[in-house]
């Protein structure tokens, strides 16, 4: 039996460094994927980011959403359909899934309609349902949260670049739609609130996750 964990998050909680962390811990059993516009350049989702990129925006915003809604979701699935098997014992490991494409998509369109956050909800739902059509459901999604004013600060010193007002907003709707999602759904995400939960201990329990997922179990209590 296999098992797949997604790690979710605003820009600048750690994702990707707290999944290097714990991918190095489990070693052969833990099959790391990056997240998408990570891929490499030659490979299709690669191409795919890059032409939405083209323009600049480090969101993808080609300001035409449902467009960028729909590739982005057929890159999930692709990626999906592209991994090889995955043996028993064995956790993917991955860096922002289906619900990164759906929380961004339904912040993007919910911004540029001045919605509201319930209405934003729905539309992230209806993204999750229509990926999930064409794969399965992550054992366990982990959830990382943080100060906004700390993710920001990540994000920026990162990026090199100071985030815009639309960004700032773009970003605080997402953490706003991630904590819906959680709650609409208990029992498929484990959230880790790295105000009260340090380096190492998120990083164990990002471990535990693959290890419960891979052997069928579902996110900790």
């Amino acid at each position: 039996m296999s098992g797949w964990v997604t790690l979710e998050g605003v820009n600048g909680v750690g994702k990707s460094h707290l999944g290097r962390l714990a991918s190095a811990a489990l070693g052969v059993v833990c099959v790391p994927l990056v997240e998408l516009p990570d891929s490499a350049p030659a490979g299709l989702p690669g191409q795919v980011v890059a032409a939405l990129y083209a323009g600049g925006d480090r969101f993808l915003r080609t300001g035409h959403p449902a467009t960028e809604t729909l590739l982005l979701a057929a890159l999930q699935v692709h990626r999906y359909e592209s991994l090889p098997p995955v043996g028993a014992g064995r956790t993917v490991l991955e860096d922002r899934g289906p619900t990164s494409v759906a929380v961004y998509q339904a912040a993007v369109l919910a911004e540029s309609k001045a919605s509201t956050d319930g209405w934003a909800l729905q539309q992230a739902l209806e993204i999750e349902r229509t990926i999930q059509a064409w794969r399965p459901v992550p054992t366990t999604t982990v959830l990382l949260t943080d100060d906004p004013a700390v993710c920001l600060a990540r994000f920026e010193d990162r990026t090199g670049l100071p985030a815009s007002a639309d960004e700032c907003a773009l970003m605080a709707r997402a953490g706003r739609i991630y904590h819906l999602l959680a709650a609409d759904r208990p029992e498929q995400y484990l959230v880790l609130d790295r105000r009260t939960v340090g380096e190492a201990d998120a990083v164990e329990c990002i471990v535990e996750a693959c290890r419960r997922a891979a052997a069928g179990e579902g996110a900790a209590s």
